[in-house]
């Protein structure tokens, strides 16, 4: 039977439901938070209201999209799902340089030992902590996706250690891998190599590309590929409006890419409302599919967006 990884165990793909694969739902203390007052998600009490929220909406599974060594805790994470009913997938992988100190590990470790980990927390278990030491205290709590990134450098120097790193762990585990991109920037290049190292197009989802949406080449030319794009900056205002954000779907649905786009948030502390912030994690559900509706989309394009194609994305395969 098809099924995902959640952080309470392997679950029917059929139990998925609704789904939104990019939102950060708890971070620990770590470096990043000292200079970033934006991702201070360190109230576990707060984030279990804001999932009960998104629960109301009719949300039922989402990516908690903080990597191993970046604020992620596998055991908050855990009781998150429990308490809230929200079904949460935690990830493995590595982020932008911000999370790290200077010296932090993830520079220095070699290409096998970075798969070996990545690999190890998708099969038998993610670590807690590993914010300035290499981790030892592993859970049996899997993680269900690989997460990487590039820089606006692209696919070059360490980036490609750990992007080659996580793509083969994403092989090696079965999984899918999601890439933080700046506005898209390598994206094809990361996909190449990606493909190179065995992994399926259709298991690669490119972040972020909808951080800019006047140049719609850049979209098509990604998803030209078979991969799916993750439009996840829609309570991100500052860099479009809603209108341009339905505008750029209608356009890719026109070129028949449907079934290769994903939503989601990617939110902040001023974006949560259990954080004093203004729009929530509910707000693609009950705001952003209104509008939808009302410029056109059907209800089965809907159920498309937030149920089938995470669904496909976010399967695991055996290995």
């Amino acid at each position: 039977m098809a099924y995902f990884t959640s952080v309470t165990g392997d679950i029917g793909i059929d139990k998925m439901g609704v789904c939104q694969p990019h939102e950060h739902v708890y971070i620990v203390e770590t470096p990043a938070l000292t200079t970033n007052s934006l991702i201070r998600l360190c109230n576990l009490e707060a984030s279990i209201r804001e999932l009960k929220l998104y629960r109301e909406a009719g949300g039922q599974t989402l990516v908690d999209a903080n990597p191993l060594a970046t604020g992620r805790d596998a055991l908050a994470l855990r009781t998150a799902s429990r308490v809230s009913g929200v079904q949460i997938i935690a990830t493995t992988g590595y982020h932008i340089p911000s999370f790290y100190q200077k010296s932090h590990w993830i520079w220095t470790m070699d290409e096998e030992e970075l798969t070996r980990l990545f690999t190890s927390e998708l099969v038998d278990g993610m670590y807690q902590g590993g914010h300035y030491e290499v981790p030892e205290h592993q859970t049996g709590i899997r993680a269900g996706l690989v997460k990487a990134m590039l820089t606006e450098e692209g696919v070059c120097k360490r980036t490609e250690v750990l992007l080659r790193a996580a793509g083969r762990a994403a092989v090696a585990g079965g999984a899918s891998l999601m890439l933080h991109t700046e506005y898209g920037k390598g994206a094809l290049d990361a996909i190449r190599l990606l493909s190179e190292l065995g992994l399926a197009t259709e298991r690669i989802l490119i972040c972020h590309v909808d951080r800019q949406v006047e140049d719609y080449g850049i979209h098509e030319a990604i998803a030209d590929t078979g991969v799916y794009l993750e439009y996840d900056t829609i309570t991100l205002f500052e860099y479009h409006n809603n209108i341009s954000e339905v505008k750029l779907l209608q356009h890719m649905v026109d070129r028949g890419h449907l079934r290769q786009i994903l939503l989601s948030t990617d939110p902040t502390v001023d974006r949560l409302k259990s954080y004093g912030g203004n729009v929530g994690m509910d707000y693609i559900l009950t705001q952003f599919i209104p509008l939808l509706l009302e410029f056109g989309f059907t209800e089965e394009m809907i159920r498309i967006l937030n149920q089938e194609n995470p669904a496909r994305a976010l399967r695991r395969v055996p290995v």
